[in-house]
C-alpha cells in the first residue's frame, strides 16, 4: 500500500488494496487540474468508490472564476451518479492559519472586503448548484 496517491488510478488502487467499505477517494478539481489528463476520466475512474468532491479554481478562486472545466465535471459525476458532498476549497487570502498553511503568498481577491467574499462565495454556490447539480 502507498502513504499517499498523486492520481485517481492510484487512490482507486488503494481504496482497494485497504478493502473497507468506509474507506474511499477524495477527489479535488485543483489537484487534478495538475495531476489528470482528463477530470471527466477521473471521476469515472473513482465511480462508486468517490466519498468525497472538492472544487477550486486552477488559480485557487472559488469556482467559476478559473479555466475548469465545469460541464465535463458536472457530466461525469450524474454519470456515476455521485450524491455525496461538495465542498468548495477557495484560498485567495494571506495570512491566517489557513492562509499561512498552505502558504498563500499574495491576495486574489483582488482586495475583496468581506461583503465582496461574500457575494462571490454566493455566486460560486448558485453556479456550482446549477453545473454540478442534478
Amino acid at each position: 500500500m502507498c502513504p499517499y496517491a498523486n492520481t485517481v488510478a492510484e487512490g482507486v488502487a488503494f481504496v482497494k488494496d485497504v478493502g473497507k467499505p468506509n474507506v474511499k477517494v477524495m477527489l479535488d478539481t485543483f489537484h487534478m487540474n495538475i495531476e489528470e489528463d482528463s477530470f471527466a476520466d477521473a471521476i469515472r475512474t473513482a465511480g462508486a468508490l468517490l466519498g468525497h468532491f472538492h472544487t477550486g479554481e486552477s488559480n485557487r478562486r472559488v469556482p467559476g472564476k478559473g479555466r475548469i472545466p465545469w460541464q465535463e465535471i458536472g457530466r461525469a459525476l450524474r454519470e456515476i451518479n455521485y450524491s455525496g458532498a461538495v465542498v468548495m476549497e477557495p484560498f485567495v487570502k494571506t495570512g491566517g492559519t489557513i492562509g499561512s498553511d498552505i502558504r498563500v503568498w499574495r491576495d486574489l481577491s483582488n482586495g475583496a472586503d468581506d461583503a465582496q467574499m461574500d457575494k462571490d462565495a454566493r455566486d460560486s454556490l448558485a453556479f456550482s448548484r446549477f453545473i454540478l447539480g442534478s
